[in-house]
């Protein structure tokens, strides 16, 4: 028979979802592939759309900013499989030993946040999968959502839509306000707030850091009114699990 301890743990624990971003909330992707990943984009607008490199970059800029997502602008302007585009611009497998810089204890750290965890994520399965392997947390979370499940009427509808958070709130069963959303970026972090979800902002990543610190700067974020809590790592924000 369960103890009544154990039952109003699993209670809590059921009663809270944490929704958590993968690069640069879960590793630094600013250490190499976020880079990366940036060049293999704009190399492939450049190609597809028959422009030159600066061109491209600005598309990427402009649909980025009006949908949230490059792909999005490609997908819908200029018929882009989504498919291909994810595939030719994220990382292989056998790529990703050399662009991941190891981070101790993630595991531990990611049992301390008390309550289900998915992943959440705009990066495609595959890379996904490889990564999370690489880091050792696939078995961390209870769900993996990737931009391939976040699909509504034909059309993808990934972070920061308002249909997500719709889609996701149902699923958990719980009112918005006990779903938190872990991410690194202003757009998501303020959409989900609308809707009523937690925030929580890693706010920087040790590149980061590293850079502003080189350049004289201070690596200080301003908490904006939509993340609640801002942190600078996964072990800060189970202190307010």
């Amino acid at each position: 028979m369960r103890r009544p301890a154990a039952e109003s743990r699993a209670r809590h624990q059921a009663s809270r979802l944490w929704l958590i971003d993968l690069d640069n909330t879960l590793h630094d992707a600013s250490f190499r592939i976020m880079a990366e990943i940036n060049q293999r984009m704009t190399h492939y607008v450049a190609e597809h759309l028959g422009v030159d490199l600066a061109a491209a970059s600005a598309v990427r800029e402009q649909y980025w900013r009006r949908y949230g997502a490059t792909l999005l602008g490609l997908v819908r302007h200029h018929g882009v499989d989504p498919e291909d585009f994810l595939a030719k611009t994220h990382p292989a497998d056998h790529e990703l030993p050399t662009m991941v810089s190891h981070r101790p204890g993630l595991a531990q750290k990611l049992r301390r946040l008390r309550g289900r965890r998915w992943l959440l994520t705009n990066a495609p399965r595959r890379y996904t999968l490889a990564l999370l392997d690489r880091l050792g947390i696939r078995r961390s979370f209870d769900r993996l959502i990737c931009i391939e499940d976040m699909q509504a009427l034909g059309r993808l509808q990934p972070k920061p839509a308002r249909w997500l958070w719709t889609h996701l709130i149902r699923q958990a069963a719980l009112p918005a306000s006990r779903l938190t959303l872990v991410d690194d970026s202003c757009d998501n972090l303020r959409a989900a707030h609308r809707m009523g979800l937690a925030t929580a902002r890693v706010w920087a990543s040790p590149s980061f850091v590293a850079r502003t610190r080189l350049q004289g700067r201070p690596a200080v974020i301003r908490r904006p009114g939509y993340v609640r809590h801002q942190v600078n790592s996964l072990a800060s924000l189970a202190r307010w699990a």
